[in-house]
């Protein structure tokens, strides 16, 4: 249950105060972990002072919304307190929706508030997070709150020993990117707003991101940005490169760039299928299906301009071009529903080096979309194109200088 009171703010001005939880017309608003945090310590700190553990607490959020949210599993000893609160992350498709954040609140012999995690709270393992590395994963936003919330009910001299966990955190953490950003043995206890927002992508842009500030705090110069695991699998299996080094991007490629070179990349990579990097071509640097079209069109338009051309060049040296072969294929293409299939066209026709030029391609619209208005941005762009098997199809003439330094996995 959570009730919403004495919103004074704009910043959530869809919410309908009368509903039960927060709504944005049809799409209902939940709460954070450490809003869940917050209130389960400011609940076990009451108990601890006052012998009672309430039913319910209210606490502020960084949003200006002020939540009421129902107490769970309450314990009570003479020398602690701990209760808990479920998350609720509303129609936001979070896999903590409905774990309880358990909150154990014990006097401390100083006047200072201590928040560490226990049991299912993830630890930081690698540098670039908010966090530091060995501390456990309950970033600042809700670290304050916590902190604060202990403060009103214990008062700016008594101290106390907070310590979170999650029960279900190390099974859990496991769905999340938690593993792969070196947070280990559980969730984090996030959310800079207290509130959470029906709005996955936002959420999911702001996880991607976590990759790139590890990666900058590893110190590494060039990142490989892959769409998605089959890119990641093909770099990691192929090529001798830490794992740290490889960033997924989904279909946010654009501000995936505009992030990478805000935070000064020497080097971008991108790799991964041509069925979702050659949209780029067309200018769609979101390539998600729902606004982005097959890029059919654009391969098989580099594919006859490159074709021909090459054609060119053959008569040029006196050679005999088999038009006939090459017109035969280009009419195949047409007739090809995706761009897998295309590529294996090519390849049985022996044309498959002409997707090195639709690498190539792709790297100077990148580069262009890098530079926009910062045409002094060092950003030196590589494009390697894998297909479905994780097979090097094209790559670019900067990927190949820099593959060239880096170690090929042997086949087993």
């Amino acid at each position: 249950m959570c009730e919403i009171r004495g919103v004074k703010r704009n910043r959530l001005n869809s919410i309908v105060l009368t509903q039960t939880f927060l709504y944005n017309y049809s799409m209902r608003f939940g709460y954070t972990t450490g809003s869940c945090a917050t209130a389960a310590a400011k609940a076990s700190a009451i108990g601890l002072f006052t012998g009672n553990i309430p039913d319910e607490v209210e606490i502020d959020t960084p949003s200006g919304v002020r939540l009421r949210l129902k107490i769970h599993h309450k314990e009570l000893s003479a020398h602690a307190a701990m209760c808990a609160v479920q998350k609720d992350a509303g129609d936001d498709p979070d896999v903590t929706n409905g774990c309880f954040v358990h909150a154990r609140v014990e006097k401390n012999n100083t006047p200072e508030i201590e928040i560490d995690g226990g049991e299912g709270v993830g630890r930081v393992t690698k540098p670039g997070l908010q966090v530091g590395v060995g501390y456990a994963a309950i970033n600042p936003t809700p670290r304050r709150m916590i902190e604060g919330a202990a403060r009103e009910v214990a008062g700016n001299d008594r101290g106390l020993k907070i310590i979170i966990s999650v029960p279900e955190g190390k099974t859990l953490g496991e769905k999340t990117f938690n593993p792969k950003l070196g947070i280990l043995g559980g969730i984090s206890i996030i959310g800079t707003t207290g509130i959470v927002r029906p709005m996955s992508e936002d959420a999911f842009k702001t996880s991607l991101l976590c990759g790139l500030d590890i990666a900058r705090g590893i110190g590494y110069e060039t990142v490989v940005l892959v769409p998605g695991s089959l890119g990641e699998r093909a770099m990691l299996n192929q090529f001798d490169i830490p794992k740290d080094q490889v960033i997924q991007i989904s279909n946010f490629v654009g501000f995936m760039l505009n992030a990478a070179v805000q935070r000064g990349f020497k080097r971008l990579i991108l790799a991964g299928h041509p069925g979702k990097l050659a949209k780029l071509l067309r200018g769609d640097f979101h390539t998600h299906s729902s606004v982005s079209r097959p890029a059919n069109d654009m391969l098989i338009e580099i594919i006859e301009q490159q074709a021909g051309n090459r054609s060119e060049t053959a008569e040029e040296r006196g050679k005999k071009a088999d038009t006939k072969i090459q017109n035969s294929i280009l009419d195949r293409l047409t007739e090809v529903s995706t761009v897998e299939g295309i590529v294996e066209l090519l390849r049985d026709a022996g044309y498959l080096a002409l997707m090195n030029d639709v690498a190539e391609k792709i790297g100077d619209k990148v580069t262009a979309f890098c530079r926009g208005e910062r045409p002094f941005v060092p950003t030196v762009v590589g494009v390697i194109l894998f297909d479905m098997k994780g097979v090097i199809t094209g790559i670019s003439d900067s990927a190949r200088t820099w593959l060239d330094g880096i170690k090929t996995k042997s086949s087993s």
